[in-house]
């Protein structure tokens, strides 16, 4: 899988996660990420005008699979894998990168606080 699926699929399976689970949480009266509401981080208060952006952190590995010298791509890494392994068709060698960011990202919204 390359690293741009898998980093879209994650964020649609995330928001559609939230989605989901956030009408069967408000019909028990809890709010998933409310609008209208103060936030405190790093000491300062931030008021946000929708909901407060989340940090979706990845820490990722990236696989390059190198087959009888010619490149076979690079890759998100989501299994194991052997270095250096021989067959029959020759010689693979498999190098893994990791690669770590965060994305800010809007949740869908709950209901207000502020009534």
């Amino acid at each position: 899988m390359e690293l741009k699926d898998f980093i879209q699929a994650t964020l649609e399976q995330i928001v559609e996660g939230v989605s989901n689970a956030k009408d069967s949480i408000e019909e028990k009266g809890a709010i998933i990420n409310p609008t209208g509401v103060v936030f405190k981080k790093d000491g300062q208060y931030n008021s946000y005008d929708h909901a407060m952006p989340q940090e979706i952190a990845f820490d990722v590995g990236l696989t390059s699979i190198d087959k009888k010298g010619s490149s076979e791509g690079i890759g998100v890494f989501l299994g194991s894998i052997s270095l250096g392994k021989k067959n029959d068709s020759g010689v693979e060698s498999v190098a893994v990168t990791r690669v770590k960011f965060t994305v800010p990202l809007v949740l869908p919204q709950g209901a207000s606080l502020k009534k």
